[in-house]
């Protein structure tokens, strides 16, 4: 297990996107459809732009299968769906709040992500959840359907403010909160769940998945309220030169793959 972990960071510095070099590597390793979905996106519609920590929706959209089927969970304006059309995917997207989803030509459809997902097993090859999992009371929930709706080998992908970084720990020392779990976040976005990296590995091993990869995006830490604060000039180009790991990373992307069978039992208790 620990020999298959990559800790990585694909994302370009946040705020600018991945280089031509950078997309050819992409395309060679994972196929056509992440290149694809990166290409398209200078083109996302205003609407749609993203509302995520800058660099989140790259380091996410590297991870995709190179094509099939995509369930976009917590899809939001549709931003991310628009960008998965374009790349060739065939997306389903569903939220708890589908009226606020504004993709021209996409459908997006109700769904309580703590609740039985409304679809058979093995129907998707990829699913696809950013920024979702810090607003859900039960994430392990919602996880362990995304693995059921997997085929074997599929992905699950999803992002999660980086709570375990240099910055955060100082903070927590501090206050006792962690940043993106102020009470503006709380009350403002219903930030009710901290993600950490060692809770989703442990998690795995109760499932029939692995923890492939964890990836971040460039440092670009928020300020209270709790708005993530893009900088630019000589603190952007400093910033770029801290290496991007699990302790400088803002935002960790955990990419799972359904495989295996579990090696430890829920519930069990060693006396």
């Amino acid at each position: 297990m620990r020999g298959a972990l990559r800790h990585v960071s694909l994302a370009s510095a946040a705020g600018r996107l991945p280089g031509g070099r950078h997309l050819q590597r992409l395309q060679r390793e994972r196929g056509e459809g992440p290149a694809r979905a990166l290409r398209a996106l200078s083109d996302v519609p205003e609407t749609l732009k993203p509302q995520a920590a800058p660099g989140t929706w790259e380091c996410a959209l590297q991870q995709l299968p190179p094509a099939g089927r995509v369930l976009s969970a917590g899809a939001g304006r549709g931003g991310l769906s628009w960008l998965l059309h374009q790349a060739g995917y065939e997306v389903v997207s569903i939220d708890l709040h589908p009226e606020h989803f504004v993709a021209d030509g996409l459908r997006c459809d109700f769904a309580e992500l703590t609740a039985p997902l409304p679809f058979e097993g093995e129907t998707f090859d990829a699913v696809l959840a950013v920024e979702v999992a810090e607003h859900l009371e039960n994430p392990w929930s919602f996880l362990r359907e995304g693995l059921r709706v997997l085929r074997p080998h599929g992905k699950l992908v999803f992002t999660s403010p980086n709570v375990g970084n240099l910055a955060s720990r100082l903070l927590f020392l501090r206050s006792g909160v962690f940043p993106y779990f102020r009470e503006e976040s709380f009350v403002g976005c219903y930030h009710v769940t901290p993600v950490f990296h060692w809770s989703v590995e442990r998690w795995t091993r109760t499932t029939s998945s692995r923890l492939r990869a964890v990836t971040y995006t460039r440092v670009d830490w928020p300020t209270p309220p709790d708005v993530p604060k893009f900088h630019g000039g000589l603190l952007r180009i400093a910033k770029n030169l801290v290496p991007l790991n699990a302790l400088t990373g803002e935002i960790a992307c955990y990419t799972i793959e359904r495989c295996g069978q579990p090696s430890v039992a829920v519930g069990t208790h060693y006396a």
